[in-house]
């Protein structure tokens, strides 16, 4: 047992202290606390740790909302007022910036107006017939009657889930603005899906090993004045409340003359929300089914002047005539790949908007764009409440 002062927070929301000199993470402990802990995981470099007693509270602890948080893995910060959260996210954000030598402008929060009940998709593990998460870094079930960061409509769904009658697995749950419902589930149990089973929750589709064995295997989702359709694997914003406020971003900084490029386009979502003000949009994605959800998103929309691409980014601008005023990119966690950020620097873009969820990645980017663009706008997205999670929304301009 080792008494330790916490110094400050690291990226992904643990206190730091030291053990013998030794730089050791600490969950659920804030700066300037004192607490009693135990090594779980030594390394040569650092320690991982957790609090088996705490001698002095912070004076910004706050009692977490969740009965699960202290053994769930999937939240970080409940023991920090929503506020102080924020603020973690903006210096989080600030000082990886300012590490890589990146000059950007005041940094604005966008918050999240509904922080609990707001996920409208769960993933869980089955195990054993118990339904939860896994403790944090194992393999442990802990199981849960509902999770306080999701959608209602998906706790009513998941009281539901045992009569399933799976035994070991998974299931994703995922709820549209409509409230209606679809199971994802993977399993090597048979299943029996009964609708009776489900009283008064709108299920629309099951799709078990990826295969369709109730209704259809997607959506649609509504934001914005927009309908997309929404495939049962296919990507979409796990917070319709900050979506629609990010949307509403991009919006607000394409003018009616561009003649846009959406690259990491997926079904098309930014794309469309660009169309409204643009002349014309190109969608380019690797993902052939993102595609065709694209054509099909635009068709319902009617939008004539999207033009959705399958295809590498560097391989395909070439047999686009058009140039382009702005670059819209949402990459994956992983940033912008070697070929895409030559793309970039070799373009006659005037702008870009690089939507990022990870700081990492997006200060790798940024450091390498800074020769040829300025960051004229940075937001910070609330889009993942409660953890350690950021969304950055960047408009750059050519020097």
């Amino acid at each position: 047992m080792y008494e330790v002062e916490i110094a400050r927070m690291d990226h992904e929301g643990r206190g730091i202290g030291y053990i013998d000199g030794k730089v050791t993470f600490i969950k659920n402990a804030l700066p300037k606390e004192v607490v009693e802990c135990e090594i779980l995981n030594e390394k040569k470099n650092y320690n991982i740790a957790k609090v088996i007693n705490y001698k002095k509270f912070s004076k910004k602890r706050v009692k977490p909302f969740c009965p699960y948080y202290e053994v769930c893995g999937g939240c970080n910060l409940e023991h920090m007022s929503y506020e102080e959260t924020m603020q973690y996210k903006k210096e989080k954000v600030k000082n990886i910036l300012t590490k890589e030598k990146i000059d950007f402008p005041e940094i604005e929060i966008i918050e999240n107006p509904s922080p609990t009940n707001y996920r409208n998709k769960l993933s869980l593990k089955i195990k054993e017939g118990k339904i939860g998460f896994y403790e944090e870094s194992t393999h442990k079930l802990i199981e849960i009657e509902s999770c306080p960061l999701a959608i209602e409509g998906i706790n009513n769904c998941l009281k539901n889930i045992e009569k399933l009658n799976i035994k070991n697995g998974s299931i994703t749950i995922r709820i549209n603005y409509n409230n209606e419902i679809m199971l994802i589930i993977k399993t090597e149990d048979t299943i029996k899906f009964n609708r009776e089973d489900f009283e008064n929750v709108k299920i629309v589709g099951v799709v078990v090993n990826d295969k369709t064995i109730y209704g259809n295997n997607f959506f649609y989702e509504r934001m914005n004045g927009f309908l997309f359709k929404v495939s049962f694997n296919a990507f979409f914003q796990v917070n319709p409340y900050v979506t629609n406020k990010m949307f509403l971003k991009v919006a607000e900084h394409i003018e009616n003359t561009n003649t846009v490029l959406d690259l990491y386009s997926g079904v098309g979502t930014l794309g469309l929300i660009a169309s409204s003000k643009a002349n014309k949009v190109y969608s380019i994605e690797i993902v052939k089914n993102a595609v065709l959800d694209n054509l099909e998103n635009k068709k319902i929309n009617k939008k004539d002047n999207i033009y959705p691409i399958l295809g590498d980014a560097e391989k395909t601008l070439s047999k686009i005539k058009d140039s382009f005023d702005t670059i819209m990119i949402d990459p994956p966690r992983k940033g912008l790949d070697k070929n895409t950020r030559n793309v970039l620097l070799n373009s006659k873009a005037k702008k870009l908007i690089y939507i990022s969820c990870n700081p990492l990645t997006l200060a790798r980017d940024l450091k390498e764009l800074a020769s040829v663009y300025e960051i004229e706008k940075l937001y910070i997205l609330d889009m993942f409440s409660y953890t350690y999670h950021v969304e950055s929304f960047c408009v750059l301009n050519r020097r």
